[in-house]
């Protein structure tokens, strides 16, 4: 299943830079396609034929594909096993805090990073989609500007797609620990 114009799936696997950021159920890429720099997320191996997994795949692709906002990162294409987002030139937001420690001393930088945060997780939910997975690693700060970008939109709950495949117990909300994966929304 390639939902995208991106056909030459070997060729864009071929390609790929492995990251050191890979997940519980997916290797990460740097891959560069047209010229242009992209991120390859992919099933690890054992996962790539668990129909759950390919499913929770092509449902984050899904979901974000539609999605156009500036602290959002975009999806390009999906293929059986493996979804192809813009590349992002930042580092996670705890990368960043380490490196720039002064950074959040300034209430116009915390103003600015918490904006645009909350901006994006309007626009979200606006759109009937709650992120899920809200944690540093989930949040990009890009190099040029010291934007955020928030990706993963793989725990997602959308009123499409109910079924959610986990979450990250040390950050998620207490609800979701307690009700065991039950999403409660606001009417």
């Amino acid at each position: 299943m390639d939902t995208s114009h991106f056909s030459q799936r070997q060729d864009i696997i071929d390609n790929a830079e492995p990251l050191d950021v890979s997940g519980s159920t997916c290797e990460c890429y740097k891959v560069k396609l047209y010229g242009k720099l992209n991120f390859l997320k992919r099933l690890k191996p054992e996962l790539r034929t668990n129909p759950r997994y390919v499913a929770a795949l092509h449902k984050e692709f899904e979901t974000g594909y539609n999605l156009d906002h500036p602290h959002l990162v975009r999806y390009l294409a999906c293929g059986d096993d493996y979804l192809l987002t813009e590349w992002v030139d930042g580092i996670t937001l705890n990368d960043f805090a380490e490196q720039n420690p002064d950074f959040f001393k300034s209430r116009n930088n915390v103003t600015r990073l918490l904006s645009g945060l909350l901006d994006v997780l309007d626009y979200l939910h606006s759109h009937q989609i709650v992120h899920l997975d809200l944690k540093p690693d989930n949040i990009l700060i890009t190099r040029v500007g010291n934007e955020p970008k928030l990706t993963d939109l793989g725990f997602c709950y959308t009123d499409t797609f109910a079924d959610t495949m986990g979450r990250t117990d040390s950050f998620a909300a207490p609800e979701q620990l307690v009700l065991k994966g039950t999403v409660l929304l606001r009417t």
